[in-house]
């Protein structure tokens, strides 16, 4: 017998999981497309939606959703509520078509991942990464890359500075800034189907 988890956080931790094994199953059985984050987060938040509505099991239980939402002057891609518990998720989709700058993305991906350790008031903070492109897990990240490199395995130790390795050379300075994480971060993709995901859990 399934036993749903007493506490909130452990519920609410509970329905983001539930909705990410059904999300990647369907996605890996072509029951549903993506194409870029957006059509990521919309599947994925739906299923999110849906079950906390479900989870509501007591008589006071409230679950809500917002997409987009404003927080220190800037957007989550997920924001859930569950009674006075609130998780924080972060999304970001790298679709090999795309031809997408992966130094650049890998960058991007470890801004997400500070900007999320950095947050106060959410019990829960996830970061998942969804891509069909191998390079992110398995490629030789070289050069630029193996300053931000996220490749499995990869480990960032607690406040020790990540440098760009094209800092001071490039004229887009929103990627100039070094990086420091306030926890040790390792990196562990997974796979499902042609598809490879991170599905991090970044509390303290």
């Amino acid at each position: 017998m399934i036993s749903v988890p007493i506490n909130h956080v452990d519920r609410l931790n509970y329905v983001i999981d539930l909705a990410w094994s059904i999300f990647i199953k369907r996605l890996a059985l072509g029951r549903i497309k993506v194409n870029k984050e957006s059509s990521m987060q919309l599947h994925y938040a739906s299923l999110i939606n849906s079950l906390g509505e479900i989870m509501c099991i007591d008589k006071n239980d409230v679950f809500s959703i917002e997409l987009e939402h404003s927080f220190q002057g800037k957007n989550i891609d997920i924001v859930c509520y569950y009674n006075n518990i609130k998780a924080a998720i972060e999304l970001k989709c790298f679709k090999k078509a795309s031809n997408r700058a992966t130094d650049t993305d890998m960058y991007d991906v470890l801004k997400d991942i500070e900007r999320l350790l950095n947050f106060d008031g959410f019990a829960v903070k996830r970061f998942l990464c969804l891509t069909d492109n191998p390079y992110y897990k398995d490629g030789r990240h070289s050069g630029h890359a193996d300053s931000v490199s996220i490749s499995h395995g990869t480990l960032y130790v607690n406040e020790e500075p990540i440098i760009p390795g094209w800092a001071g050379k490039w004229k887009n300075t929103n990627r100039d800034r070094t990086l420091y994480f306030k926890k040790d971060v390792g990196f562990e993709w997974y796979h499902e189907g042609n598809w490879l995901y991170l599905n991090m859990s970044l509390e303290k």
